[in-house]
């Protein structure tokens, strides 16, 4: 067992974070998060790591998926040293093994104001998008056929004036 107590990680080699897993862990975009990942691909509540009496346990929650070691996790995942779960364009690796001094070990991620506004997803935006397109178009179809025969009656007559024009 390390300092801090814990006997497994998450590491993040990226930006050489390591994250002391407890009994529950939990990744996301939520500022209440304990690993937050910045990236609007994520779910505010994406994943979880539980500890269990056979180890730790990776549970997906979020819509875009969780893989682990390049396979997607449908529901949960027993976790196994040199583990590597990837969230969006994030990996961390599982590991029992204390990390070296050039990591820092943080607890939980401190969330910043940004954190704390908690924007859309990805997902979201899409289907708010979509929804919001549909819903004008189906109460303007009327408009948008006039718009169209016009448009097509008027290229029409200009076709017809340049041939008359040239003869």
């Amino acid at each position: 067992m390390s300092p801090s107590g814990a006997d497994a990680w998450l590491i993040d080699e990226r930006w050489f974070k390591a994250y002391p897993l407890t009994m529950e862990t939990t990744i996301g975009r939520a500022s209440e998060s304990t690993i937050i990942l910045r990236d609007p691909a994520v779910s505010r509540h994406h994943a979880d790591v539980m500890k269990g009496p056979a180890g730790y346990v990776l549970y997906a929650r979020g819509s875009s998926g969780v893989k682990v070691n390049g396979i997607r996790v449908a529901e949960k995942c027993a976790l196994q040293e040199g583990d590597v779960v990837e969230i969006a364009y994030t990996s961390l690796r599982f590991t029992t093994k204390a990390p070296t001094n050039e990591m820092f070990v943080l607890p939980r991620d401190t969330p910043t104001w940004l954190d704390r506004l908690e924007g859309p997803t990805t997902a979201t935006l899409r289907a708010i998008d979509r929804s919001a397109f549909m819903r004008h178009t189906r109460r303007y179809w009327h408009v948008i056929v006039i718009v169209l025969v016009l448009t097509a009656l008027l290229l029409f007559v200009l076709a017809a004036r340049a041939r008359t024009a040239h003869l």
